[in-house]
């Protein structure tokens, strides 16, 4: 049996959480909604990292699996016991901004992932804030709980 498929990426820089759409309204009075920035931006890296990185996407109805670990910065003021971040950004909203980015890209459809592990913790020195993302086909026995 040969080796599987799997897309590994990480991100560097303070993970970004994907924001809810804005609603504004036109001189006009019609509404205007957009996407803001910082989610725009980070959705962007997502993309391009995965276009430089040369990997290629899953075959259309692969089932999936994502592996995604989030490392945030500790802000100083928090003391050394504190190594748990019950913060923002939430852990599905990072998840989110990372599916929408590669959809299309890495894989045809968010719906193919069946299995999902997500962590968020603090980065510790030396290492950097980062996303790391780990997406590969699922196995039926992993699948199964």
């Amino acid at each position: 049996m040969g080796k599987s498929k799997v897309v590994r990426l990480t991100l560097y820089g303070n993970p970004v959480g994907k924001a809810r759409p804005r609603v504004t309204k036109t001189k006009a009075g019609k509404p205007l909604v957009y996407t803001p920035s910082r989610t725009a931006q980070a959705e962007e890296q997502w993309k391009a990292l995965f276009l430089e990185s040369g990997q290629t996407a899953f075959a259309e109805g692969t089932p999936l699996r994502l592996l995604l670990r989030a490392y945030l910065a500790k802000p100083q003021y928090l003391r050394k016991r504190e190594r748990l971040p019950v913060t923002k950004p939430d852990l599905d909203n990072l998840t989110k901004l990372v599916l929408d980015a590669l959809e299309g890209l890495a894989y045809h459809r968010d719906s193919n992932f069946v299995d999902m592990m997500q962590s968020k913790r603090y980065a510790v020195y030396p290492d950097s804030p980062r996303i790391e993302v780990e997406i590969s086909e699922a196995i039926e026995e992993l699948a199964e709980c």
